[in-house]
């Protein structure tokens, strides 16, 4: 059976589409900053070494207590703790030199955890944080 060009150039953008679609799926997996999984031995509390951060003033902490990671950033002597979920509909985000990205519907925070682009209407979920001997503490709740 002999395929009509309508036909063909339908095929043609679905499979652009779904490359494409494929493409940004992998680069939101990914994020080029180091990852700490931390082990809560507190429910509610996250330590991080405060040696973990080896090059840049960025971590990607991973814990079982929470579905999405938290950005962890240096500032000086200070740490700030990001919740790496989205505001707009949960989806996890990926955090890059300065920007944090949702793959899902576009939506891209800035370091502060402020919109810098919508659908995501509200600001990124912040966490205490404190350093105790070393030991970066992250109060969850």
């Amino acid at each position: 059976m002999a395929t009509s060009r309508r036909n063909f150039i339908k095929s043609g953008c679905a499979a652009c589409v779904l490359a494409a679609s494929g493409a940004s799926f992998l680069e939101s997996c990914s994020s080029p900053l180091p990852l700490v999984k931390a082990a809560g031995a507190k429910a509610g509390v996250v330590e991080v070494a405060a040696n973990s951060f080896t090059a840049g003033n960025m971590l990607v902490v991973r814990t079982k207590q929470l579905e999405c990671d938290i950005l962890l950033i240096k500032n000086g002597d200070a740490y700030k703790a990001l919740y790496l979920r989205c505001t707009h509909e949960g989806v996890g985000l990926t955090p890059a030199a300065n920007k944090i990205f949702c793959s899902a519907h576009g939506s891209v925070f800035d370091l502060d955890g402020k919109v810098v682009k919508e659908p995501a209407l509200r600001p990124l979920q912040t966490y205490p944080t404190e350093v105790i001997n070393n030991q970066i503490i992250i109060h969850l709740s």
